[in-house]
């Protein structure tokens, strides 16, 4: 039981850590900080309620996840993680298809297609183990 508490806990750090490293490499394409000054991100006005849930979706709440992963009674465990681990995995690849139809730089490819990668094993280990104690 604790083993699949810490798959999940990593998996959801490395979410959050593969997500941060996808945003910070946005920085350095060329022209980015240009646009960010005039006060748009991927063409949209910067307010703080776009960065407040820019924040919260990309970097706070995988990171409560990996919290409660490991802190979470089994069953509210195994199904949060479900819930949100098929979340990110649409959330991702929604993001990740509308980056390849518009400029598919290869750093996001690669960091998009790992979160979903990550997330679908989120509920893969999240759904047999909440089997597993059904049984």
């Amino acid at each position: 039981m604790e083993d699949v508490k810490i798959k999940l806990t990593i998996s959801w750090l490395f979410i959050a850590i593969s997500m941060t490293a996808n945003t910070i490499l946005y920085f350095t394409v060329p022209g980015i900080i240009d646009e960010v000054m005039t006060g748009k991100i991927v063409g949209m006005q910067t307010i703080p309620e776009l960065i407040l849930v820019m924040a919260i979706a990309y970097f706070w709440i995988p990171l409560v996840l990996a919290l409660l992963s490991v802190t979470l009674k089994d069953k509210i465990n195994y199904w949060i993680n479900i819930i949100f681990g098929t979340f990110y995995a649409v959330f991702v690849l929604f993001e990740l298809i509308m980056n390849i139809t518009t400029v598919a730089y290869p750093y996001v490819i690669l960091l998009d297609s790992s979160v979903i990668i990550v997330a679908i094993m989120i509920v893969w280990y999240s759904w047999k183990r909440k089997n597993q104690l059904i049984n």
